[in-house]
């Protein structure tokens, strides 16, 4: 199933938001908690939720994941309802890592391109 993996996302209007981005590409948003950053992200991907002991990201991310053909339009959708958050694909090499190993490599590629 399509999913877009929201990190960090506290505030309700702005949820919901994604949420209805999401169901316009057929996937469906799914907010991950704290206990949640413990787990891979092959397995939020696939359903699972808690279990994990993790600590929050350290910001705001998205996660697309099985969204590689829509990504153009989604991408400008999300950008278009003001939107703002690191983002990345589920791919096979970062399938095992926890959020917060994404996030910080994200963040790190973020700082190397000067921050745009």
């Amino acid at each position: 199933m399509k999913k877009i993996l929201l990190f960090g996302f506290d505030a309700l209007p702005e949820i919901l938001t994604a949420a209805g981005i999401a169901r316009r590409f057929d996937a469906e948003a799914v907010t991950v908690s704290r206990e949640g950053c413990g787990l891979t992200l092959a397995a939020l991907s696939q359903g699972q939720t808690a279990g994990g002991t993790g600590l929050p990201v350290g910001g705001k991310m998205m996660v697309f994941c099985g969204l590689e053909r829509e990504l153009d339009d989604l991408l400008a959708a999300l950008h278009g309802a003001g939107i703002v958050c690191l983002k990345a694909v589920l791919t096979p090499s970062n399938r095992n890592w926890t959020p917060g190993r994404l996030y910080q490599e994200l963040e790190r590629e973020h700082r190397a391109m000067g921050g745009r």
